[in-house]
């Protein structure tokens, strides 16, 4: 069974990679969910139901009192990389690899590698010495620096899966973007992996994926930038030479540079022209010219917080494949609804769960009725609501004659006796599943959060 579910795994990433090799931002269509017509996959079919979707939903300085507020809340995981204290005790960074250790390695949890040979005993103890833990010192004091390539952030320093049931590699947290910056707590035994704080998560990238800086400043000083090139496309080519020859790496929604100079053809200036963090022979911080052609999808600043521009956003990325951890270029769901909401400027969590910790409560929705659900669906903010159930989190589009409607990226749904897989960003209603023994979505929504006014502000507007 589990080989089956990781050369399913193995299909879609491969499939995923031919679509990176020439734009994945140019996605394939596929047959439409049941109850899901072709006109449902174009975002101006839920535009054109709400009224005035122009509308602001929030303002720049409400969006950043919104990230203030988050950003305070221990629940949710979120760091700001300058708020980041430098001086760390021995028992302190010890608390933070025992805390990883007693979540994710456990005997019982790891499971199955590379070549689905069992990690056994010997694995786990290699593991442990990687961690390096003799080398930590009573005081320590952390390092800043910048990722200057698109990376993995695992649990554990090693690229060594660990799958689960369904094939999906518990040591994988995130993929982490050019330009994010770090916080670096310590170093493997190999110092090929450093342990870092990113904005969203905690855990180990490859040591060549970044560059450390000289003072924390440098890093502080780029990440407030605030004059910034956001990508708002789906994925788009970032080129280290203005006549676009040499390719850096692809950027993907939601990332953000600072922006040094903008097309002038009078001037014969055909591009973008940002900074990006580049690193030199002894591993330390630079910076050089990043070009980005003038027809890519970029906007100047965050995009204005309105229910039409969401609604945009979302339908880019419809198609994308799914990537459990953003494995190979895909996205999960949790990533799908971050990026999403990373081009407005708004902080979200990694995580599913946390992420249904951001936004107004519209009341609980755990142990409701569908009937009751639904009543509350009729009142929620179209494009502005995420709904979460276990393990899952998707963003509400609207209602159509009776049913209601989410985007979200999905890997496969429990039907009659077998998972049917999906893989990918969808259009469906909440009946989706109906027929599994764990019910339709919308039976299982536990929580629901509107990412902007109650819906009687927006009644009042």
């Amino acid at each position: 069974m589990l080989s089956r579910c990781i050369k399913r795994v193995a299909i879609i990433f491969l499939l995923l990679l031919i679509f990176l090799g020439d734009h994945p931002r140019d996605l394939i269509a596929s047959p439409q969910l049941p109850n899901v017509v072709p006109e449902m996959e174009r975002p101006e079919f839920w535009i054109g139901k709400i009224k005035n979707p122009t509308n602001q939903l929030l303002t720049p300085e409400e969006v950043e009192k919104m990230n203030e507020e988050n950003l305070r809340k221990k629940d949710l995981h979120l760091c700001r990389i300058k708020d980041l204290r430098e001086d760390w005790t021995e028992e302190e960074i010890l608390s933070l690899l025992n805390e990883d250790w007693e979540n994710f390695g456990r005997t019982a949890e790891v499971g199955y590698g590379k070549t689905e040979v069992p990690l056994g005993e010997s694995f786990r103890n290699e593991l442990r010495s990687k961690l390096n833990q003799k080398a930590i010192r009573e005081s320590n004091r952390i390092v800043f620096g910048l990722v200057v390539r698109r990376t993995d952030i695992r649990v554990f320093p090693t690229d060594e899966p660990s799958p689960r049931h369904d094939g999906f590699d518990r040591f994988q947290h995130s993929s982490i973007s050019p330009g994010s910056p770090v916080g670096i707590y310590h170093f493997s035994q190999d110092r090929g992996w450093v342990y870092v704080q990113t904005q969203i998560i905690r855990g180990w990238v490859r040591t060549d994926s970044l560059a450390i800086a000289k003072e924390r400043s440098q890093v502080v000083d780029y990440e407030g930038t605030k004059d910034r090139l956001v990508v708002t496309g789906n994925f788009i080519h970032v080129y280290g030479d203005p006549s676009f020859q040499q390719s850096l790496f692809l950027s993907q929604m939601g990332d953000s540079f600072p922006l040094l100079g903008i097309p002038e053809m009078k001037i014969g200036n055909p591009c973008y022209v940002i900074s990006v963090p580049s690193k030199e022979g002894d591993g330390r911080l630079t910076f050089r010219k990043g070009y980005i052609r003038q027809d890519e999808d970029v906007h100047r600043g965050f995009l204005s917080y309105t229910q039409a521009n969401l609604a945009r956003q979302a339908f880019k990325m419809l198609s994308h494949p799914y990537g459990w951890g953003d494995k190979l270029g895909g996205r999960d769901c949790s990533r799908f609804i971050m990026d999403l909401f990373r081009t407005f400027g708004i902080l979200m969590p990694r995580n599913s769960k946390e992420q249904a910790g951001v936004g107004k409560n519209p009341g609980r929705v755990k142990g409701m009725s569908s009937r009751e659900k639904r009543k509350v669906l009729d009142r929620a903010i179209p494009l502005a609501t995420t709904l979460r159930l276990p393990g899952h989190i998707m963003l509400y589009l609207g209602a159509d004659k009776g049913r209601h409607y989410v985007i979200h990226s999905l890997w496969g749904i429990q039907g009659s006796g077998k998972v049917e897989t999906i893989g990918k960003v969808v259009v469906s209603d909440l009946s989706l599943g109906s027929k599994g023994p764990n019910g339709s979505l919308l039976d299982r929504i536990t929580d629901m959060r509107t990412i902007g006014p109650s819906p009687q502000i927006q009644k009042e507007k």
